[in-house]
């Protein structure tokens, strides 16, 4: 079930934000609500695990929450006929667009929190509320679909940029073929949905998930370890100013794309690779081949050498690296 991001949920957490308690008497005649209004709202967020306590002289919120915000978003975006959405809950914020094709215009889906939030593989996407990135958007790239090998190492590629322009203590790598890393820890990914169209045209739907704001929280039952932005710069970020720069830098780096190709790109790439001359296991469908990553070629394809000396090339697949 899909919730739009009501403004009277923002406006009460601006008024908690500053950590101090306030009543729900006062927070309604601040927005102008009842205290039913309010103590509804307090009840909704509760079912997103936000610690609101409620004290005899009010509700107190443990620590500050920033939500997204369309007016601090839409100032990176140039081009003005893009459409911006901003969800308080969604299943997951692909799912919804593929649910909205044809698109008329480009478009761009946030949310705050994902019920059903996934990545590749069918894989799980733990999505809390209000701490992550969880965006996708449309793009119509004059390819055919056989073309577009390289999108995600692109996406990945000008994502990288933009949080890396953020801070300067943010320092990304890249693992094939859409995982982004800091210190050998999986902090987001990728995930793009083809869909191939007449005149050699493709549409593509490009979800990006990041852990942003996320020091504070214990999560169990992961296959691999984790880290977030916060992790890093030992701060709370805004996000909006995050996602901002990334559509930003996005939009102008894919419009190169669409023309130039993945080739343009190949040297940002090496910058990035974890993979590179590091042994590593690649699982292709249940089979496993060992070798050394040895970069990627022309087409985004990963290249791995085998015990024998040879080269082998691989369009997809899910990577790890091994320790020897």
């Amino acid at each position: 079930m899909s919730h739009k991001l009501s403004s009277t949920v923002t406006q009460v957490l601006n008024i908690l934000n500053d950590g101090t308690s306030h009543s729900g008497i006062d927070i309604g005649n601040a927005l102008g609500i009842s205290r039913t209004a309010v103590w509804k709202v307090v009840k909704r967020l509760h079912k997103y695990n936000i610690d609101i306590q409620s004290k005899p002289q009010g509700y107190q919120l443990k620590e500050p929450l920033l939500l997204l915000d369309q007016k601090k978003i839409e100032p990176f975006l140039s081009d003005k006929k893009i459409s911006l959405e901003i969800f308080e809950s969604l299943e997951s914020t692909s799912h919804y667009l593929k649910s909205k094709m044809p698109f008329k215009t480009q478009t761009i889906c946030l949310s705050e929190y994902q019920s059903k939030g996934r990545g590749r593989l069918g894989r799980k996407w733990v999505s809390p509320f209000g701490r992550n990135i969880y965006c996708s958007f449309s793009g119509v790239f004059k390819k055919d679909i056989g073309e577009m090998s390289g999108l995600s190492l692109v996406v990945a590629i000008l994502t990288a940029n933009a949080l890396e322009a953020c801070n300067p203590k943010i320092k990304i790598q890249l693992k094939w073929p859409n995982d982004f890393y800091i210190n050998n820890r999986k902090m987001g990914g990728i995930l793009i949905e083809l869909m191939g169209e007449a005149y050699g045209n493709c549409q593509a739907i490009i979800g990006i998930g990041l852990n942003v704001n996320m020091k504070d929280i214990e999560l169990v039952d992961l296959d691999q370890p984790w880290i977030s932005l916060e992790h890093v710069v030992q701060e709370k970020l805004d996000r909006n100013i995050i996602i901002g720069n990334i559509l930003l830098t996005m939009l102008e780096g894919l419009e190169v794309f669409n023309h130039k190709g993945l080739e343009v790109f190949l040297a940002e790439w090496e910058k990035y690779d974890l993979l590179k001359n590091q042994k590593v296991s690649l699982d292709i469908g249940g089979s496993k081949v060992v070798g050394i990553s040895r970069g990627i070629d022309h087409q985004g394809f990963l290249l791995v050498e085998n015990a024998a000396g040879s080269i082998q090339k691989f369009s997809y697949g899910d990577t790890s690296l091994l320790k020897d």
